[in-house]
């Protein structure tokens, strides 16, 4: 059981790591990721880990540091092992840039994961989240 727990311990470091050199590979700062039911005045409204499956919507809120020029990342949703969308959005030179995605559920239940995805397809940053 120590070692399994050890184990899980690296992968778990490693996980960490490689997020950390995917987004220092890309030149990206994710300074901000959010799970949300609705995003107001550029920032995310009702941020939860769990959803109903009534919400008709779920936003993915991005918040990037020191942007150094203008590029391209992908809003990535999965619904258990199935790809259900894939969302471009253009990433401008700024101290400070907010931007967001978002995946209309359709009732669709079960565990989502959300990957921010660089050109290389790195990925930058996961989240992840229920609909009930």
């Amino acid at each position: 059981m120590k070692r399994l727990s050890a184990v899980v311990l690296v992968l778990c470091l490693c996980a960490a790591a490689g997020s950390a050199a995917g987004q220092q590979a890309s030149g990206l700062n994710i300074a901000r990721m959010e799970i949300a039911g609705n995003v107001e005045n550029r920032e995310p409204v009702g941020i939860a880990s769990s959803f109903p499956a009534t919400q008709e919507r779920v936003y993915c809120f991005l918040e990037f540091k020191d942007v150094a020029a203008e590029t391209t990342v992908s809003v990535v949703w999965t619904l258990g092992m199935n790809e259900m969308s894939r969302v471009p959005l253009t990433i401008k030179p700024f101290s400070k840039f907010r931007t967001w995605a978002y995946k209309t559920i359709g009732g669709l239940k079960g565990e989502w994961k959300v990957d921010v995805v660089d050109a290389s397809g790195n990925v930058l940053k996961s989240a992840a989240f229920k609909i009930e």
